[in-house]
């Protein structure tokens, strides 16, 4: 028997088959580990809430802030306005494929606020609905993690 014929190179197709078949698994594994820990939302948060006016139509921009931590895939914390001493803490938090759902219930709102936001790196981007006074409430929120130090 040559040396050739123990050669990677020279096994049966279906040899070479299975090799490509584990490099490409253990890349798939790499790359889905990588992701999973990109989707951190863990920090400190700072950004804005634009909500509609619904008496006239205008925008009202509220400064906001938010602190969350995420363990074993449970998601937990709190967010408020950035003048507020106390902020609320958030409920039935869902993060999954880049999109983090959350409610929030505060002495102004009639029921809970909803979150849907997009972590795109260090940005958090959505939209928030609930009611307030018993009108319907919609907004866009935009928050940006602050670095380690801020």
């Amino acid at each position: 028997m040559s040396s050739t014929e123990n050669s990677p190179l020279f096994y049966p197709v279906s040899g070479r088959d299975n090799l490509s078949s584990v490099i490409r698994f253990w890349l798939l594994l790499t790359c889905l580990a990588a992701s999973l820990l990109a989707a951190d939302v863990s920090g400190k948060w700072t950004g804005t809430v634009d909500v509609n006016d619904p008496s006239d139509g205008s925008i009202i921009s509220t400064q906001v802030r938010a602190e969350l931590e995420q363990k074993a895939g449970a998601i937990s914390g709190k967010i408020g306005r950035q003048e507020d001493q106390e902020a609320e803490p958030i409920k039935n938090a869902k993060l999954q494929d880049g999109k983090l759902a959350f409610e929030v219930s505060s002495a102004e709102a009639n029921g809970l606020v909803k979150f849907a936001l997009t972590l795109n790196g260090d940005h958090l981007d959505g939209e928030m609905s609930g009611a307030m006074d018993g009108v319907a409430i919609a907004g866009k929120v935009h928050l940006t993690r602050q670095k380690t130090g801020e």
